[in-house]
């Protein structure tokens, strides 16, 4: 018990009380306020996928696209480096058209940069045979294109 100052038990509850609901007070502005620039934020997000020009920001950064390369590595294994253009669901349909085709993907890695996609990658043909490096190269550079 506190003596002198004039503070009782229940003059201290009170205080601790309103003290206590001036802090809930705060806690939920501040939870609004996050809310709001959490919205606010996807919104621009939003916005800007969709204004932004891959094809425009590719040149600008001199990317040229598409562009496909292909090197025999070893007996059946390739090399493959293909730059294209970033679109949405776009590297979906390429890695199942390479699926199709019968490439078996390993080592692989993708970058996204300046509104362009980089997929490099070790392949083998699943049905053996030495590859034709050239006509991989255009069957590449045609599926992505159609992309």
């Amino acid at each position: 018990m506190l003596r002198g100052g004039g503070m009782n038990k229940a003059t201290i509850i009170t205080d601790a009380i309103t003290y206590i609901e001036e802090l809930q007070k705060s806690v939920k502005d501040l939870s609004d306020q996050l809310l709001q620039m959490e919205a606010t934020s996807l919104e621009e997000e939003k916005i800007n996928f969709r204004d932004i020009d891959a094809e425009q920001e590719m040149k600008q950064w001199g990317i040229i696209t598409p562009d496909v390369q292909a090197i025999q590595i070893d007996g059946t294994k390739l090399w493959i480096k293909i730059v294209c253009q970033k679109k949405r669901g776009g590297l979906t349909k390429l890695i199942e058209s390479l699926s199709v085709l019968g490439f078996d993907l390993t080592d692989t890695s993708i970058t996204t940069s300046r509104g362009a996609v980089l997929v490099t990658s070790s392949t083998e043909g699943k049905h053996g045979g030495r590859p034709d490096v050239d006509k991989i190269k255009a069957l590449l550079l045609e599926i992505v294109r159609s992309i």
